[in-house]
């Protein structure tokens, strides 16, 4: 009897050890019902005894899973991820639906001059072409904002607005912005400075989107637009510049030599209001050919209307793609006018490592004080060639960033790209009759994907007919240039 007692006791509290043990964990029931089995074989237990101990070990494993408590409000809010830094080539945190950038980019240019038009050979000319820096963001996912202003003249006390706008893109792949951006106007003024191809932008593109003219370029207004992968949409209404003179004092001589009365404008964006000047832009593009970005055709139209309530137009004139060339289109003077309006063809392609691009301008002045009316038109035509395999890319209507494959610093010699491009303008009879060619040559040298030097070879041709119609005197030569750029931007 003892002993059976004492068999009984000691098979007990062995089971029950080895259930505490094992009991949470699952996958050691099979272990413990072999050790019963070996206890019953060996006659530490009776068969009764084991099939007791077994189904008592069963029914405890078999207990329901506890429910995890809910985690305390305050530990959910210190396990939050930290804000997320981007620093590969910019500056950006972003955190939930909240994203803040900031960003800028630094031009310098050197300039050698073979003859700048007025019998002058051999001088020098260096400028810091930009100096920008921006901030920009997202708020609550749909609210995008940017603010830019360029420091080029901080040596004057001074600084210019850039960009300073709110866009809403809670509406598909519909947007609306309200503030100073780019008039939807022309591929060459819309592809960012920092990803042309040429130290400066075509002539003719310059001067459509020029301050005088005012149907592109940057102006307050609201912008409605619509983007897809193949297409994008995009109209607005701006208020634009008309800058005052004092030498005008309320009335000026236009180009016929008429006087006309105005009412000066103002050049400040803080002060721009409607009877300074007021127009309507819309731009349409396509992509019939996009494969993955790195082989299409873009294809796009625009259109510009302007209204010059103190029928004050300001003087035309542009450079010849050097920022401190001799203008190679000038109106001499200020133009008095009541209406203007513009068109523009463009069409380019992306095709592994060759890019090209054209446009083709045409605009018609509603003039007074000049017999009729008055047109001008101009094109450029351009094309470029990655030597080490890199391809342009494209965004949103415009060309975009490059990316450099071998990087200097990386075991690689960096990017290299050749251009060339030919470009004409015509101001037409009615205020100067000013016309002239440019042809432009470029060896750009991208070191990294934000850092690169650029060298233009520029040369111009303004004999028309046998009469020099450029902004220079007749029998002076044709004036080239050499000009050397350095950029970073981030």
């Amino acid at each position: 009897m003892l002993k059976t007692t004492f068999r009984l006791l000691h098979a007990a509290l062995l089971a029950g050890g080895l259930a505490m043990l094992t009991a949470p964990a699952h996958a050691a029931d099979g272990a413990l019902l072999e050790l019963l089995k070996i206890l019953r074989d060996k006659g530490g237990i009776t068969q009764q005894e084991y099939e007791l101990l077994r189904d008592t070990a069963l029914a405890e494993t078999e207990t329901a899973p506890q429910t995890p408590a809910e985690p305390v409000p305050q530990v959910v809010a210190a396990a939050k991820p930290a804000p997320e830094i981007t620093t590969a080539g910019k500056l950006e945190f972003k955190a939930d639906e909240h994203k803040f950038r900031i960003g800028g980019r630094a031009q310098h240019d050197f300039t050698l001059v073979g003859n700048d038009g007025d019998g002058n050979v051999g001088s020098s000319e260096q400028q810091f072409r930009r100096a920008r820096i921006y901030l920009s963001g997202t708020a609550w996912e749909h609210w995008d904002w940017k603010f830019q202003f360029d420091l080029e003249d901080a040596d004057d006390s001074s600084m210019s607005i850039e960009d300073a706008f709110i866009k809403y893109k809670g509406l598909g792949p519909a947007s609306v912005t309200i503030g100073q951006r780019k008039a939807p106007f022309s591929l060459n003024e819309l592809t960012s400075s920092k990803y042309i191809t040429f130290i400066e932008r075509a002539v003719p593109s310059s001067l459509f989107t020029s301050e005088s003219v005012g149907i592109g370029g940057r102006a307050p207004g609201i912008t409605l637009e619509d983007r897809s992968k193949n297409h994008t949409l995009a109209g607005g209404f701006y208020l634009m510049r008309q800058r005052g003179d004092a030498t005008d004092d309320g009335e000026f001589n236009d180009s016929a030599g008429d006087t006309v009365e105005v009412e000066l404008g103002t050049d400040s964006i803080s002060e721009r209001k409607i009877d300074d000047g007021w127009g309507v832009t819309g731009r349409a593009t396509w992509l019939p050919v996009n494969r993955s970005g790195e082989e299409l055709v873009h294809t796009g139209a625009a259109f510009g209307y302007k209204h010059y309530p103190n029928k004050r137009v300001n003087r035309f004139r542009v450079r010849p793609g050097v920022s401190e060339g001799d203008r190679i289109v000038d109106s001499d003077r200020s133009i008095a006018a009541d209406n203007f309006w513009g068109m523009n063809l463009e069409a380019a392609t992306i095709w592994g490592p060759f890019a090209a691009s054209a446009e083709y301008y045409y605009g018609d002045f509603d003039a007074t004080g000049i017999t009729g009316d008055t047109d001008m038109e101009g094109f450029y035509v351009q094309g470029s060639y990655f030597l080490t395999g890199e391809n342009r890319r494209y965004k949103n209507g415009a060309f975009s960033s490059v990316k450099v494959k071998d990087p200097v610093g990386g075991g690689g010699w960096g990017g290299w790209e050749v251009g060339l491009r030919y470009s004409s303008t015509d101001l037409g009879a009615g205020i100067g009759a000013d016309s002239g060619d440019v042809l432009t040559a470029a060896l750009n040298w991208y070191v990294n994907n934000n850092m690169m030097f650029k060298l233009n070879y520029v040369k111009t041709f303004c004999d028309s007919g046998g009469a020099d119609t450029c902004d220079w005197g007749t029998g002076d030569g044709d004036p080239e240039y050499l000009s050397f750029r350095t950029q970073v931007f981030f």
